[in-house]
């Protein structure tokens, strides 16, 4: 009886994060891998972007709160490869790892540790291949590349664009506000990422006024895209 009770109170309390983190929306965050090199490489990382690589890829799917940071590592629930084995093909093309200093897998163990595992409380995303399944399926709908292109905006590495230009065609197309993320340069702003906000059912919403959460410590960080024009840089091949 007493070993029962002490393995029903293990269960539970291993179990509570799952459930327990306070968090009302989705971030779902697309970064441009050129400029994710750059900030790369101000860090000492090595990159190579593969030649199929031609558009923005997943950052991640950031269950957040509010305008602030979080939550974050919210359960005990462990990174299994095997468990997306077969999403493998689906994830080196959309959401790979151009951080060649590093192993395949680790950017998908990352976000599943600091993201997926405060997803578990919803049926839509609560198995890892759930959550990784549904971050694709995102993409495939929401790719920013598509829709910049048919406007014309495409990666140039000697004319910006105007942010608000860049804003309007991706708000027209989503029928809401995205949230622009640049990183400094000697060059000036260079688009890092699109941040589109929804809720736990997957509507796209505005994104919470205020909302400049950086999502991680680094030296190269990313910042709400100021000032009147940006830089899409173009891809550079190693």
């Amino acid at each position: 009886m007493n070993v029962f009770f002490v393995t029903a109170i293990f269960l539970l309390t291993s179990t509570a994060g799952d459930f327990g983190a306070k968090w009302d929306h989705f971030t779902f965050t697309q970064e441009w891998p050129q400029t994710a090199c750059l900030m790369g490489k101000a860090e000492g990382k090595k990159c190579y972007i593969p030649n199929f690589i031609n558009s923005f890829i997943i950052h991640g799917l950031w269950p957040s709160a509010g305008s602030k940071e979080g939550p974050k590592n919210c359960s005990s629930v462990q990174f299994d490869m095997n468990k997306i084995k077969n999403l493998t093909d689906e994830l080196l093309n959309a959401w790979p790892n151009i951080y060649s200093s590093t192993g395949r897998n680790d950017f998908w163990k990352h976000e599943w540790d600091t993201h997926g595992t405060c997803a578990l409380s919803l049926n839509t995303t609560g198995t890892e291949y759930l959550f990784f399944r549904k971050t694709l399926d995102l993409m495939k709908i929401y790719n920013a590349s598509r829709y910049l292109s048919k406007m014309n905006i495409t990666p140039n590495d000697t004319t910006p664009y105007v942010t608000k230009t860049v804003q309007s065609v991706l708000q027209r197309k989503l029928g809401v506000m995205p949230n622009l993320q640049c990183y400094r340069s000697k060059l000036g702003y260079l688009l890092a990422e699109i941040r589109i906000c929804m809720d736990k059912q997957f509507k796209l919403i505005e994104c919470p006024t205020g909302e400049l959460t950086l999502y991680w410590k680094r030296r190269a960080e990313t910042e709400p895209c100021r000032g009147g024009k940006i830089y899409f840089p173009e891809i550079k091949r190693n």
